[in-house]
């Protein structure tokens, strides 16, 4: 049984951490303007594809992770799994941009760069909190779409 202050103290940890990756993707977008704007772009020309991008690399790479750490090599395994992780980091503020964009768009409003990361990325993270629909469905196509438009954003010139 949880009590009144874990469940309190649950809940302040999920916003503090809530708060803290919305600091990191909007550090990430001020620092990294033009992989950003790749990003973004890249999210904007063809959805579908940048999703399809990023299923095929994590399976790829959670295939080999899983492979790795079959056979006992933890450390290979680790980097097997973090380096689609780093790549996610640089498409998140892309990816998030865009969905400020849309924010702003359908409100009617215009918002600075910054501020359409930080709203983008508050209400992925709320929809991606969601029961089952955001943990089954938003969240793996964020993560797909993040990894996509990273992916691309290295790639484009």
């Amino acid at each position: 049984m949880v009590s009144g202050a874990q469940l309190i103290s649950i809940v302040v940890v999920g916003i503090a951490l809530a708060l803290t990756f919305v600091a990191l993707v909007t550090l990430l977008a001020a620092v990294l303007k033009g992989q950003t704007k790749r990003g973004r772009e890249a999210i904007r020309d063809n959805p579908v594809r940048t999703i399809l991008v990023g299923l095929i690399a994590w399976l790829v790479f959670g295939s080999i992770a899983f492979w790795l750490y079959a056979q006992a090599h933890l450390v290979a395994a680790c980097i097997a799994v973090l380096l689609p992780m780093l790549v996610n980091l640089l498409g998140a503020p892309g990816l998030y941009s865009h969905i400020g964009d849309r924010i702003a768009a359908l409100r009617k409003r215009q918002m600075s760069d910054l501020g359409c990361v930080m709203s983008g990325t508050l209400l992925a993270l709320l929809a991606a909190c969601f029961p089952i629909f955001g943990w089954f469905l938003v969240l793996p196509l964020l993560l797909f779409a993040e990894f996509g438009a990273g992916f691309q954003a290295l790639l484009r010139r």
